[in-house]
């Protein structure tokens, strides 16, 4: 490997956790996206259509024991009006109970109070009107006839109640698990941060040892070369630029060897020659 190769490794090596964080974070943030969508429209909105509808029932009993009470003072085009109003409040929530039921994520517990409701509701619809036409001709006969519609009211109500609570429940269930959720992402991103730090660090370390330490041995040779120490062995490896040098210190120290050796016999061969030809001088 290159230096240069060596030098990359470790901010490579981060770009790629950096990479990875950001997309394990993308799917993180989406999938608490799609935690608060069904917790807002599935489980608020179940729980606004309970709650709405048990309090529009509740007006429109109210509404009706209201008009029962007044209705000798009422002429029959306003008791008409008024009695159609009550009656196209129960068809409304009749709707909406009704669609509430045809989604798809309720659980068998909803929707088998959604159906109860459901199939009250017609049956107190038909109560109302009664109590109201026998109230137009005796307001004693349709306050008894009101009987039948309010123990339809009060089970219904019971229903709603119960169907609310569900609702706030479920919410409840959502929300917690949206919070869950949301602690084991960031628990999860913060120890791939962790490992993405310790990694970085140890690779850098790694890398630095890797190029630094050929380095030294380069210069402690060059130093003892410089010196006229020329015993040093130097020991190289591998086929990066560091390694090439040293590679390089070990050929130029062998040939400086080679090159003083020579100059050295060359020496003695002229030291003896020149004492070869002071003898024979002499002996001249």
């Amino acid at each position: 490997m290159k230096v240069w190769h060596k030098v990359l490794v470790a901010p490579a090596v981060s770009i790629v956790f950096l990479v990875l964080l950001g997309a394990l974070s993308y799917a993180a943030l989406m999938q608490q996206n799609l935690v608060l969508e069904e917790l807002t429209k599935v489980r608020f909105s179940g729980y606004q259509i309970a709650a709405d509808s048990a309090q529009d029932i509740s007006e429109v009993h109210s509404n009706v024991y209201r008009l029962l009470t007044w209705i000798g003072n009422l002429n029959e085009e306003k008791i008409t009006k008024i009695s159609n109003e009550e009656k196209g409040k129960i068809d409304k929530v009749t709707k909406s109970v009704t669609q509430f039921d045809q989604r798809p994520e309720l659980t068998a517990e909803e929707r088998k109070l959604a159906q109860t409701v459901i199939a009250k509701l017609p049956k107190y619809r038909l109560a109302v009107h009664n109590a109201i036409d026998l109230s137009t001709v005796d307001v004693g006969t349709g306050m008894m006839a009101m009987q039948a519609a309010d123990i339809q009211f009060q089970s219904m109500l019971k229903d709603f109640v119960e169907l609310v609570e569900l609702e706030k429940k479920y919410s409840q269930e959502s929300y917690e698990s949206a919070a869950a959720t949301f602690r084991r992402t960031v628990g999860f991103l913060l120890a791939i941060l962790a490992v993405a730090v310790a990694v970085s660090i140890a690779i850098s370390f790694a890398m630095s040892r890797a190029i630094v330490r050929p380095l030294r041995i380069a210069m402690a040779t060059a130093d003892r070369i410089a010196r006229g120490d020329l015993s040093a062995d130097v020991q190289h490896g591998g086929s990066d630029e560091t390694g090439q040098l040293l590679k390089a210190l070990s050929d130029m120290t062998q040939n400086l060897r080679s090159l003083v050796g020579e100059v050295s016999a060359g020496a003695h061969t002229v030291s003896d020659t020149s004492a070869q030809i002071a003898q024979g001088n002499l002996d001249l």
